[in-house]
């Protein structure tokens, strides 16, 4: 035996069974009422945990998928467009089809416009075609890529339904919900994690040959494999606000875009269109010095973003407040386990 995830370490060569030393190291005196095997075992079950299931699925390999969610439950407004390259990965996977049927309108323009605000005075516009005419139009600025499959104007709160849905649907892939991953051992012929039903506290080890962390930017098994970030910590801080603004899309004065930049000296943001109607997400942009969220009333930027008076009347649904960042980790794989 060598060595393990989190601060756990074992030490030179047992003299127990390697199971009770597993089961030593992981659990002390918890009790382990469950016990489950997989070939891969996949921590997160959004977009990218989904996609490696379903690309093993598909390969004939057996996976697991721990989530902290439960099943179907909704989903964030976030990630707004799937790349060409992903709608590639898709069509392979049976996919592409049911993804470009969700989102927008079929007829709504996904067009890209700068402004004034998104009421206001229109500068540019970058025209795209309408999803029922992306395939066939070659009057795109991005027509001449040699691709079967254009990128896609989506919201992960449509498109990741559709992959669940599908991915619960293969046999070779299990779903467990509403289930915290905490630790693993491995060693040169498997690896055992530790994780908690969040419903009946259940304690259970999950034995795989191999596991890969698809937890996000703040994952825990990039830290339990030792991986830092590097690059620049902070880019852009945004207000993100996703609104309800039925009468919104009367306001504008063009005809209508997926995203807009707003330009103005009183504020600059992003708004995008999430279905076409009546569902935006705002995103007010702090400049340099405004370091804190909170000192800037988003009441009066949202206003100021779209442009649109006191009497002007909308919906805060959520907000998730954001910075943006580029960075990378150190470090991506300890023996058998990953990140992605």
């Amino acid at each position: 035996m060598t060595q393990c995830g989190g601060n756990i370490a074992l030490g030179q060569p047992a003299t127990e069974p390697a199971d009770q030393v597993y089961q030593l190291a992981l659990f002390g005196t918890r009790e382990m009422t469950k016990s489950i095997e997989t070939t891969v075992l996949i921590i997160g079950g959004g977009p990218v945990g989904m996609t490696l299931a379903i690309d093993l699925a598909w390969r004939g390999v057996d996976v697991t998928i721990v989530e902290t969610r439960a099943a179907g439950e909704a989903v964030a407004v976030k990630c707004n467009q799937i790349s060409s390259r992903s709608m590639e990965v898709f069509r392979r996977l049976g996919l592409a089809d049911k993804l470009r049927e969700a989102g927008l309108p079929e007829n709504y323009p996904v067009d890209v416009v700068s402004a004034t605000t998104v009421t206001g005075i229109e500068l540019s516009r970058l025209s795209f075609p309408p999803r029922v005419d992306r395939k066939t139009s070659i009057d795109a600025p991005d027509s001449w890529w040699p691709t079967p499959e254009p990128s896609h104007r989506v919201n992960q709160m449509f498109f990741e339904p559709i992959m669940f849905e599908h991915a619960r649907s293969q046999e070779r892939i299990r779903f467990l919900n509403r289930t915290n991953f905490e630790d693993y051992v491995q060693d040169e012929q498997k690896v055992v994690a530790r994780a908690t039903d969040l419903d009946t506290n259940e304690v259970m080890s999950i034995t795989a040959q191999y596991l890969v962390g698809c937890d996000g930017g703040k994952s825990t098994v990039r830290r339990m494999i030792g991986g830092e970030f590097s690059g620049t910590t902070e880019i852009q801080r945004a207000q993100s606000s996703y609104i309800y603004a039925p009468t919104l899309i009367n306001l504008l004065p063009n005809r209508p875009a997926w995203m807009y930049f707003s330009l103005n000296p009183r504020r600059c943001g992003t708004t995008i269109a999430v279905d076409g109607k009546a569902y935006w997400n705002v995103h007010n942009f702090l400049y340099n010095g405004e370091t804190s969220y909170d000192e800037i009333d988003r009441d009066w930027a949202i206003r100021a973003i779209l442009g649109v008076g006191a009497d002007f009347k909308y919906e805060i649904i959520s907000k998730e407040d954001w910075m943006g960042r580029r960075l990378v980790s150190n470090k991506f794989q300890d023996r058998r386990v990953f990140i992605a």
